[in-house]
């Protein structure tokens, strides 16, 4: 089974709560897989990743922004890591902080199914990276990176997937550039 750390799943519900319909479904999720609701859970406790896939899906097909939700969902994801867990302080740049998101994934997603970041290339101001998701949207993966961009000071830069295992690519892929 794969997992995923609770934060994850609360950040979600989190940002769905002005969409009450889906949010009482995704909380419905949480508490019958769990036993517990969604601001019971534990931040860095282990949760089926279903749940997850679960909660992001309600969240696009609430949010008039659709799919987008995913992207601002991702955004927020290292600025969590950040409060909850922290970020290493040796972290400066751009590049630095994308690299250590191979780590960060592996830190807070196990299991079956997760498969460590495949760096194509890797510049400052450029990367190629694979990085296939574990049984929910990839485009989550689009902010994360975005969101990283974003805590080192950068307000131009560009994600684009460039493969998708949806589409029959056999993997996910994401151009980031800054």
């Amino acid at each position: 089974m794969t997992q995923v750390k609770g934060k994850f799943i609360t950040l979600t519900l989190g940002l769905m709560s002005p969409y009450r319909k889906a949010f009482t479904q995704a909380d419905a999720v949480v508490l019958r897989q769990t036993g517990s609701h969604w601001n019971e859970l534990d931040p860095e406790g282990w949760y089926d990743v279903q749940i997850f896939g679960e909660a992001m899906e309600l969240y696009a097909r609430a949010s008039i922004t659709g799919d987008k939700a995913l992207i601002t969902l991702g955004r927020e994801i290292y600025p969590t890591i950040k409060q909850t867990s922290g970020l290493p302080a040796h972290l400066k740049t751009p590049l630095e902080f994308i690299l250590y998101e191979a780590e960060g994934y592996l830190a807070n997603t196990r299991g079956e199914g997760v498969k460590p970041r495949r760096f194509i290339h890797s510049r400052e101001g450029d990367v190629l990276v694979e990085a296939p998701a574990p049984g929910y949207n990839p485009k989550l993966f689009i902010g994360v990176f975005l969101g990283i961009l974003e805590m080192c000071g950068v307000q131009t830069g560009k994600v684009i997937q460039t493969k998708a295992e949806r589409n029959g690519d056999g993997t996910d892929e994401f151009h980031i550039t800054w």
